[in-house]
């Protein structure tokens, strides 16, 4: 197999990796979703977002992988992770009857979790390839700076709240 080749059929993989990560994440907030209409209306329609956004962003990478897409589906799911992590050790952020709980891990919410990661590293190789080191250092260097100051926005925002018990 030639160095092109393999670097084609390493994009490929790569790419339908992510595409079902993608839909075993929406599926999973789809699934869970009537459940936290039951809590709030926001939690409800929250999963529901996100369902629709990865089950469409899917399709999306299957009709136009270029290199836009992946680095939103970087930064989307990258949002979607970091969130699930404040939750479960800060607290839910600001809003809703249960703001300021934090919740329990469960096995479906581990296992959405750890598919939108799969799509952040496969997606985060597929849209680096190609690009210089200099270029490879300053998209992890800014990914990072992001994810931090995103981190520490929904952790100052779930501190503030006043409740601070663990939901299962």
């Amino acid at each position: 197999m030639s160095v092109s080749s393999h670097a084609t059929w390493s994009n490929a993989v790569l790419l339908y990796a992510a595409v079902a990560f993608s839909l075993i994440a929406a599926l999973i907030h789809l699934w869970v979703m009537p459940e936290h209409f039951e809590e709030w209306w926001g939690y409800g329609t929250f999963f529901l977002i996100c369902a629709l956004a990865q089950g469409l962003f899917a399709f999306g990478l299957l009709r136009w992988p270029s290199r836009l897409l992946p680095l939103l589906g970087v930064g989307g799911n990258l949002a979607i992770v970091i969130l699930w992590l404040v939750t479960r050790t800060a607290g839910i952020p600001l809003l809703g009857p249960h703001a300021g709980e934090v919740e329990g891990v469960g096995v479906l919410d581990l296992a959405c979790t750890l598919a939108e990661v799969g799509i952040v590293l496969g997606l985060g190789v597929l849209a680096m390839r190609g690009l210089s080191t200099e270029g490879r250092i300053q998209v992890v260097v800014v990914t990072a700076a992001a994810s931090l100051l995103f981190w520490h926005l929904l952790h100052l925002l779930a501190v503030y709240v006043p409740a601070k018990h663990v939901r299962r």
